[in-house]
């Protein structure tokens, strides 16, 4: 965190502020100096100005010599740190961490600026929100709704009728059409929401494209990765559920519905009208059949082909899928058989 060119940094916090902002019930010994805090880091890179935070020993990656002013710690590593650095006992350092980071860091683009500029285009019946941003390029059609503090970054689209709720951000380079954003959506650069699905019909005279009149709908907290794709519904919408986080470049095509809380790695590709529900994880260059329905709490691992629906609370690995238990039993075979 030492180069900080790209962000503001909103420090220096004595240690107790930083407590009292992010974990309240959390107290600064009494016996221990109140130090004031210019930074965060990682554990081999914190300066003994900076706090820093480990929870597990494989973070420690060979370092011996931890300098920083501070450190959130799991009880049972307290005896790593060395007399110098206060330890700060939490059941989950890095969820707290996260909120450190955000309260020293703040993005430079994030800065309130003008709220619409003389390079954008905004129709005459747009309704924006107090401290929403329309950034240089930005092209928001007619009968769109913006709320408040929310931001549409440079070169992007947003098509006509789109509601985006508040505290959004929206990427540079995306294009939104026919769908619906809840509140705290973060889109990153490059997405494609609300555009036609992958739906064609046989007959006599070749393919013929089935209509999209469908939407998308995002439910709040929600957050796209760069350069994925959202197609808009054939007949019914296309659901992504509240606080569920979508990496780059994934597919996810027409009719799909996807629960709350869910996390979708990078390349994977979600045929028409499979159902998936909450809590699920989704491992990188995975592939899901067409109109499969996938439990809830379900974990599908990396590079898994899904021909078949999967029942809740299972774990599956391969392609074509099988419970994960089966699919390492057979890895182990097949490895003693190549030592034959």
């Amino acid at each position: 965190m030492k180069n900080t060119i790209f962000s503001k940094n909103n420090g220096p916090f004595r240690i107790s502020e930083i407590l009292k902002k992010v974990s309240p019930n959390q107290k600064v010994p009494g016996d221990i100096e109140d130090k004031l805090i210019e930074g965060v880091s990682t554990i081999q890179g914190a300066s003994s100005k900076e706090i820093t935070y480990l929870s597990n020993k494989n973070y420690l990656n060979g370092v011996t010599n931890i300098r920083a002013a501070a450190c959130l710690v799991t009880i049972d590593l307290i005896d790593v740190l060395p007399k110098g650095v206060m330890p700060i006992v939490v059941e989950n350092p890095e969820y707290i961490i996260i909120d450190i980071i955000g309260l020293f860091y703040e993005d430079l683009d994030d800065e309130v600026n003008s709220p619409n500029n003389d390079f954008s285009y905004v129709a005459n019946n747009v309704v924006c929100g107090e401290n929403t941003q329309i950034r240089p390029g930005a092209v928001v059609k007619s009968g769109v709704v913006i709320g408040d503090n929310s931001i549409v970054d440079s070169n992007t689209t947003i098509g006509s009728n789109v509601m985006i709720g508040h505290n959004a951000r929206i990427g540079s380079n995306c294009t939104l059409k026919n769908c619906i954003l809840g509140n705290n959506v973060i889109i990153h650069p490059g997405v494609r929401i609300g555009q036609d699905g992958f739906g064609y019909c046989l007959g006599k005279e070749g393919l013929k494209k089935f209509p999209h009149i469908g939407r998308v709908i995002i439910q709040d907290n929600v957050e796209i990765g760069s350069n994925t794709t959202i197609d808009r519904g054939s007949l019914n919408d296309t659901t992504i559920g509240e606080g569920t986080k979508v990496d780059n470049l994934v597919q996810i095509a027409h009719n799909v519905t996807i629960g709350q809380n869910c996390v979708i790695a990078g390349m994977v590709g979600i045929s028409g009208s499979v159902r998936i529900g909450n809590n699920v994880m989704i491992g990188g260059q995975s592939g899901i059949k067409q109109h499969r329905k996938i439990g809830d709490n379900v974990q599908i691992g990396a590079g898994s082909g899904i021909m078949h629906s999967i029942p809740s609370n299972q774990r599956v690995a391969g392609n074509p899928a099988k419970k994960l238990e089966k699919y390492l039993s057979e890895i182990k075979t097949i490895s003693r058989i190549a030592r034959k």
